[in-house]
């Protein structure tokens, strides 16, 4: 009986804390960690320092290894002898986490906090219902890599990513112009993929690198806590069709208010729910389902454009299959990277409440070629266009239902020249959509030139334009309100100002940006105030 106690908790999951009753207060003393916090005793403290820093190790040879391989060839290393070498530090690097491994079990074995864990987690494997596993997951917070999943999407559901570049034809002509780049296009392809698995992901999802998890390992335990038990949230585990596991938690306002408004939240790059714009829907009144993308948090798997649209599109079918949501009343709240999900989820789910994006971005290649130095600005854009393509802008096009955006006037990251909002990446947006919506109010260059510089311009000068063109407001909401009347079925391109005078285009196409964009005075990672956030509503 000890020896099968002491086998579970060498395999246990790991423990991080047990949920208060109420709010925990804050610890009365610097260097003391409130109650509710597992503590670690000496030995498995030890162990898992050891098996962190060998797991870290793990990570920065899986990212050098390929120009170590290629150092090695050409200084000529790649000897007999030094395969030898390379099997006995493989040896070390199996055998020494073995060895931890038993070592931290014994320390939890000796840790009551721990028995009283694992037996109670031993037991929830064989009482499986719906009540007394989620009973479990509000007592404990811990590793959900050994929970079994409550919602599993089937592998023959696995999605595909959108054809926004048509055909792979297409795909070389649009990055090769010259007879040379077409014969160098395969090596970079296969060179742009090393890239990619390497050090690409990590580098546009950073979120989901061990260092950065480890920084903000109490900030995400604080803020699970703070939705479990001050909110009431449930956390519940979904499988994708590409089989990775995603770490969900839903807050209920069903009961408490009269909104039966869900709003699924989609993080940034470094973003996890825990610690991200959940709270802005939240304060608000609405119900919210936040998840972890793949890589992220306690969700398997590797962050990418693949396992991103399977990962929202279980998600999806949770809230209307599970949750008991209908799809016209789900609202996507993104954020930042968290754009290419939510509007890949409006297009595939066209009947959805509506969008709120929140610093978002047109096309990843422009930020990733400002941050990579010049001269690999073509093994940029090949790696971008065929393994990482978060165009959102191509995504946004084929959605016919309202949106709007929360432009940062101060945002250092989608601000292509720092301080200048003209240079937002959301305005790229505006220029799209607005005259594929409206094209009878943007049927010329003047009226292009005029919504352009309004979306550019800073507040004062907005403010002295829109008292110029959009003196009668009221006016405009009327008309508004007489074209929904007569065509009370969504659908754009539009035929909304056929008829329009020179004068009334002119207001609108100032008018009508104001509908989609919101602009909020601070940089990229300011949380939303909730008095920004509200249901988006069709505007014509």
């Amino acid at each position: 009986m000890q020896l099968f106690m002491l086998w579970k908790c060498i395999f246990g999951p790991k423990l991080h804390q047990t949920y208060p009753f109420a709010v925990p207060p804050p610890a009365t003393r610097a260097d003391r960690q409130p109650d509710h916090i597992y503590v670690k005793n000496i030995v498995e403290m030890v162990s898992d320092k050891v098996l962190f820093t060998l797991r870290m190790f793990i990570e920065i040879l899986r990212t050098v290894w390929p120009l170590y391989l290629l150092y090695s060839y050409y200084r000529g290393t790649l000897t007999f002898a030094n395969s030898v070498s390379f099997v006995r530090v493989t040896s070390f690097f199996i055998i020494v986490p073995i060895y931890f491994m038993i070592l931290r079990g014994i320390g939890r074995f000796v840790n009551p906090v721990y028995t009283k864990f694992i037996n109670d987690f031993s037991e929830i494997t064989y009482d499986s219902t719906k009540e007394a596993r989620q009973k479990f997951l509000t007592k404990y917070d811990f590793s959900l890599s050994h929970w079994k999943p409550d919602y599993t999407i089937e592998s023959y559901s696995l999605r595909k990513l959108p054809s926004i570049s048509t055909t792979k034809t297409d795909l070389i002509k649009q990055t090769e112009v010259t007879l040379i780049e077409r014969v160098l296009h395969y090596p970079f392809l296969l060179l742009g993929y090393v890239c990619v698995n390497v050090f690409g992901r990590r580098l546009m999802f950073p979120g989901s690198l061990e260092i950065l998890r480890l920084m903000l390992y109490r900030a995400l335990l604080d803020g699970r806590s703070n939705l479990i038990v001050s909110y009431h949230a449930k956390r519940h585990i979904i499988r994708t069709a590409d089989g990775n596991h995603i770490d969900t938690i839903f807050v209920d306002a069903r009961s408490t208010t009269d909104i039966q408004t869900l709003v699924i939240t989609c993080e940034g790059n470094a973003g996890f729910y825990e610690v991200g714009s959940m709270m802005t829907p939240i304060e608000a009144g609405f119900s919210v389902l936040g998840w972890n993308r793949p890589g992220f948090g306690e969700s398997s798997g590797y962050p990418g454009a693949l396992s991103e649209v399977n990962a929202i599109d279980a998600v999806m079918r949770y809230a209307i299959e599970k949750l008991s949501f209908p799809v016209n009343n789900i609202v996507i709240f993104a954020w930042s990277i968290g754009g290419y999900a939510a509007n890949w989820a409006a297009v595939n789910y066209p009947n959805i409440r509506g969008l709120v994006l929140d610093a978002i971005f047109d096309d990843v290649l422009p930020l990733a070629q400002r941050r990579m130095p010049g001269f690999i600005s073509k093994l940029v854009e090949k790696t971008i266009r065929n393994y990482l393509n978060l165009n959102n802008i191509q995504l946004i096009k084929r959605y016919n239902g309202p949106f709007y955006l929360v432009r940062r006037t101060f945002d250092e990251m989608m601000n292509i020249i720092p301080g200048k909002v003209s240079t937002n990446c959301a305005n790229e947006i505006l220029f799209s959509i607005l005259p594929r919506r409206y094209p009878f109010i943007y049927n010329d260059d003047q009226m292009l030139t005029l919504m352009k510089r309004y979306i550019c311009f800073n507040k004062l000068k907005k403010r002295n334009l829109f008292d110029r063109y959009c003196s009668d407001t009221d006016a405009l909401k009327r008309q508004c309100e007489r074209y929904r009347i007569e065509h009370p079925i969504l659908s754009y391109p539009c035929n909304f100002g056929k008829t329009f005078s020179i004068n009334e285009r002119q207001s609108f196409a100032i008018y009508l940006v104001d509908q989609y964009l919101v602009d909020f005075d601070s940089q990229h990672c300011t949380p939303l105030p909730a008095t920004l956030f509200c249901l988006p509503t069709r505007c014509v």
